[in-house]
C-alpha cells in the first residue's frame, strides 16, 4: 500500500516511534503494536486519491481498537498529529482540512468505546447472583435495578436469572425495582414455575377479589 505513491513501511514505523516517545504507560506501547494495521490503513487514507468518508471511518476504527486495546487518553488525543507529521516529513501532501475531522473522528471512536465498555460493565454488575439476595427457605429478594432501557437485553438479563433460581430450586422471588426490569423479571419467572411478589405490595391490604402477597418484610409490623 502507498499513500500518493510514498511507501508506507518506513512512514509507520516513524509513527510508532514517535507514539512511543509520547506513551504514559507500558501498555501504550502494546497499543502500539497491536493497531498496526489499523494505523497503516490510516496512513494510506491520508493519500490524495482516498475520500474523506474513508479516511475517517478507519481512524473512527482505530479509536476504537486503541481503546479496547487500553490506550491512555494522552496517546488517542496525540496520534493523528504524529501521523500527519510523519507523511508531511516523507513529502505525503495531506489535505489540512482533513486533519481536525480525522482526529476528532478518533477520539470520538476512542470515546465511544470507552463509554461502551463502562456501560457493559455496570450491567455485568447486575449478573446473578448479585442482584439477588436470600430470604428464608426457597425465596430470594431480586433487585431489579438494571440500567438498561432496551427491553430486549432486560429480557435476555431476566431469563439468566430465572434460569439460575430454577437451578438454585428457588420457589418464590421479591421483586423491587424499576417498573420495566421487573416486569420483565416477573415475566420470565412466572414461565419457569416461581411466583413472585413486590415487597412494597405486600404490605398493603388485599382489596376486592385480590390476594395477599405470600411476602412479608419482617420488620414492618
Amino acid at each position: 500500500m502507498d499513500s500518493g505513491g510514498q511507501p508506507l513501511d518506513p512512514a509507520l514505523a516513524e509513527w510508532a516511534d514517535r507514539d512511543r516517545a509520547r506513551a504514559i504507560h507500558p501498555q501504550d506501547h502494546d497499543v502500539i503494536r497491536s493497531t498496526e494495521v489499523a494505523r497503516s490503513l490510516v496512513l494510506e487514507l491520508f493519500g490524495p486519491t482516498a475520500t474523506a468518508r474513508d479516511l475517517f471511518s478507519a481512524c473512527a476504527r482505530l479509536g476504537r481498537l486503541m481503546a479496547e486495546a487500553g490506550a491512555s487518553p494522552s496517546l488517542a488525543a496525540g496520534t493523528i498529529d504524529n501521523a500527519v507529521a510523519v507523511l508531511t516529513a516523507a513529502g505525503v501532501h495531506v489535505d489540512a482540512s482533513r486533519t481536525s475531522a480525522a482526529r476528532a473522528s478518533l477520539v470520538e471512536g476512542y470515546v465511544a468505546a470507552v463509554r461502551e465498555a463502562g456501560h457493559a460493565a455496570v450491567c455485568a454488575s447486575w449478573a446473578y447472583p448479585a442482584c439477588t439476595v436470600a430470604l428464608d427457605g426457597d425465596a430470594v429478594a431480586i433487585a431489579c435495578g438494571h440500567p438498561t432501557g432496551d427491553v430486549e437485553a432486560l429480557g435476555d438479563w431476566a431469563a439468566r436469572i430465572a434460569g439460575r433460581l430454577v437451578k438454585a430450586k428457588i420457589r418464590r422471588a421479591v421483586l423491587s425495582g424499576s417498573e420495566a426490569a421487573k416486569r420483565e423479571v416477573a415475566s420470565a419467572l412466572e414461565l419457569v414455575g416461581i411466583a413472585t411478589a413486590e415487597g412494597a405490595a405486600s404490605e398493603k391490604p388485599a382489596g376486592p377479589g385480590e390476594t395477599k402477597s405470600w411476602f412479608r418484610l419482617p420488620w414492618r409490623k
